[in-house]
């Protein structure tokens, strides 16, 4: 981004490919991330609350009015 932040003329073939790998490394890292985000975590967030466990920051308690 630095190369380019105040440039007027198109990337250079560096930056192009620079970005092109970055892009190929991250769809491998994206399917990791969503499948940690949506599978991974909710499974252990319930797991968490079917053991009692206190309430943790970032974790959404689940509310049984007695």
């Amino acid at each position: 981004v630095y190369g380019e932040w105040s440039a007027t003329a198109a990337p250079t073939a560096t930056q192009q490919k620079a970005y092109e790998i970055a892009g190929e490394e991250f769809t491998g890292v994206l399917g990791t991330l969503r499948t940690v985000v949506e599978q991974d975590l909710p499974a252990l967030e319930k797991a968490m609350n079917t053991a009692g466990s206190p309430w943790t920051p970032g974790r959404v308690p689940e509310w049984r009015p007695e």
